[in-house]
């Protein structure tokens, strides 16, 4: 299951990637890409329901930024692996630059982020606990997040860090295999 980020959609580039691949095997059945709330609690009950009915099947979470945020946190809840792709940490903290009116480039959405969505960020700002479930994908050249704090949050865990890149994690479609291999899907 892919998890977009903040002013993100089910419909971005990293995880259209993921779907032309999967399609080209006939494997899109199992790939979930639900478009989340942009209300954080909202955003992780959407995604808790999709992973409790498909949990006995086995899933795997890909989660960019703020969907990395949320993959750690639902990968601890659950149980699952989790893929990691320059992830937000203390989005609560990231997040506070965007208070106020927003609207979703993707979707076109207008809302308001509020203090309140900052607390329902940090509530979900759960510590690691299972390094061995997690793979972190880091592109030093990040314009919006500073690598190092998931390096320090997120230490032992299966990494591959690039040097240069950016938010987006540049040529992302040179680790779709990898990644299908660490869902159980190759």
């Amino acid at each position: 299951m892919y998890l977009h980020g903040f002013n993100s959609s089910e419909h971005s580039f990293k995880s259209n990637c993921i779907h032309k691949t999967l399609e080209s095997m006939s494997l899109t059945d199992c790939y979930l890409m639900p478009r989340l709330s942009w209300e954080p609690n909202k955003a992780i009950a959407q995604a808790s329901t999709l992973i409790e009915q498909h949990l006995s099947e086995g899933i795997t979470l890909i989660g960019s930024s703020l969907g990395g945020f949320y993959a750690g946190y639902l990968s601890e809840k659950y149980s699952i692996n989790a893929v990691m792709v320059n992830p937000a940490v203390s989005a609560h903290t990231l997040l506070v630059n965007y208070l106020g009116e927003q609207t979703n480039p993707y979707t076109n959405e207008e809302y308001v982020l509020t203090q309140e969505h900052m607390l329902q960020l940090r509530s979900l700002d759960t510590p690691m606990m299972t390094p061995e479930r997690y793979w972190l994908m880091l592109q030093e050249g990040d314009e919006v997040l500073d690598y190092r704090k998931a390096l320090k949050k997120y230490p032992n865990v299966r990494l591959t860090q690039e040097p240069l890149g950016n938010h987006s994690f540049v040529h992302f479609e040179r680790h779709i295999d990898d990644i299908l291999t660490f869902a159980n899907l190759l």
